[in-house]
């Protein structure tokens, strides 16, 4: 997997942290951790997908 890959995810996640402490939400440490692996499993899908599609 490229480093990218890696840093997008983790910004997004970072990002979704900071909108959520703007309106005031309650923040945990394991939502940062489901944003991260969620981000993964997409990822995941996505890239047997393409690995679909380059085979036909």
């Amino acid at each position: 997997m490229k480093i990218d890959i890696w840093i997008g995810m983790i910004i997004s996640a970072i990002l979704s942290f900071a909108i959520a402490a703007f309106f005031g939400e309650p923040l945990n440490w394991y939502l940062l951790v489901l944003l991260i692996v969620m981000g993964l499993y997409i990822n995941t899908i996505i890239i047997i997908l393409k690995l679909k599609d380059d085979r036909t």
